[in-house]
């Protein structure tokens, strides 16, 4: 009689990074749904407490999920895995969370991306731009807003990802041959 051993499916950065990412991507939209609430402007692309709550939140995830890539695998992570579950997680995130907010945006409240129109209209006539500079500014942000979004969702999340990486990795000890 023969004894089947279960072999739990090995855990890879993609499968890290996707699980991880999800619970960002739910994370994030909680976070933009609570600053319209608050009344606030969710879009404010200006260094504040709310950049800082992202970059801590970032960073917590990427180190949670390469701690559990290293508890759930062989114990190691190479720089490369690290950097490939940023960016599994980056990916992930970034394309849900735009899905929802560009839904809320298009088809529940478009009130909330007029708060970020008003805050960039505000900004280029403090710079004396004329009314129809400032109409061209706004017709190219609205252009490329949401490209930019997911653009600079990767960049970031696979930024933080190879400086988090550094600190993280732990390398196998025996050579792979």
């Amino acid at each position: 009689m023969e004894t089947q051993v279960k072999s739990t499916p090995a855990v890879t950065p993609r499968s890290v990074g996707i699980k991880f990412g999800l619970l960002s991507a739910l994370i994030s939209v909680v976070f933009f749904l609570i600053l319209v609430v608050m009344g606030q402007n969710a879009f404010d692309s200006k260094f504040n407490w709310r950049s800082v709550a992202a970059l801590v939140m970032t960073v917590a995830i990427i180190v949670l999920a390469q701690k559990n890539f290293k508890d759930n695998g062989d114990g190691y992570m190479s720089y490369g895995q690290g950097v490939g579950i940023s960016f599994w997680i980056a990916l992930v995130s970034v394309a849900i969370s735009e899905l929802i907010t560009f839904a809320y945006v298009k088809l529940i409240d478009p009130a909330s991306m007029d708060m970020f129109t008003e805050q960039q209209t505000e900004e280029m006539a403090a710079r004396g731009m004329t009314d129809e500079q400032i109409e061209m500014g706004l017709g190219m942000a609205r252009v490329f807003f949401w490209p930019m979004f997911v653009f600079m969702g990767l960049l970031f999340g696979v930024l933080f990802g190879l400086i988090v990486s550094i600190f993280t990795q732990k390398k196998n000890p025996e050579p792979a041959f």
